[in-house]
């Protein structure tokens, strides 16, 4: 029974420790971009990070191979991260047009809109797990995240649940900004997606 605890407080000091180690490399590559060309490179190799503890690399030094991948994809991610803040930017710009006006046709397109935006915010989550995961085409990343959002209802759910969680967790506990803020949500997202891909690749097995 101790041997058991004692394992399981080793196990979840490792996992502490990782995930603040990769959140403090996350902050600091954001940085070390400027912030504006920072923000995606940092986060889809947070993403390749996560996606190696899924697959059992949590032993793995993280610096060195974070810092790698956040080089050799430095461009293209921010071309793929900015051409989707573009679209979310058309789409709210849209949104503010439509509430200036009144009747019908506002309001379905209001409608319309909002079910948009909620596409394209999952959409974008997926983005940097598909990133990782697949080796593609531009076009094919840019238009595969939002294929899979329409098709996976439950997995929508799911990643809402985990986001949800994740920021009441941090709203009740304002000091855990600084070490989880972008792992805790990644790692989710990343694990969510998998299990996902697990599924759709069974299903053209079939």
């Amino acid at each position: 029974m101790f041997n058991r605890l004692g394992s399981f407080f080793t196990e979840a000091s490792l996992w502490i420790w990782k995930i603040m180690q990769l959140n403090l490399i996350w902050l600091a590559h954001i940085l070390l971009g400027g912030v504006i060309l920072g923000l995606f490179p940092a986060t889809v190799s947070m993403f390749a990070t996560t996606r190696k503890w899924l697959t059992g690399g949590l032993d793995s030094p993280i610096l060195k191979d974070y810092h790698r991948y956040y080089r050799e994809n430095f461009w293209k991610a921010n071309g793929l991260g900015w051409i989707y803040v573009s679209l979310g930017a058309f789409l709210l710009f849209d949104l503010h047009l439509v509430t200036q006006i009144t009747g019908m046709i506002a309001l379905v397109s209001t409608m319309l809109l909002l079910f948009l935006l909620l596409i394209y915010v999952f959409s974008f989550l997926y983005l940097f797990p598909y990133y990782v995961h697949f080796s593609q085409s531009f076009k094919q990343y840019l238009i595969q995240p939002f294929i899979i959002t329409v098709i996976s209802f439950k997995q929508n759910i799911l990643v809402a649940i985990g986001l949800i969680m994740v920021g009441s967790l941090i709203y009740q506990m304002p000091g855990l900004i600084p070490f989880v803020p972008g792992v805790m949500p990644a790692y989710w997202v990343m694990k969510v997606s998998m299990n996902r891909y697990k599924e759709m690749q069974l299903t053209h097995s079939h």
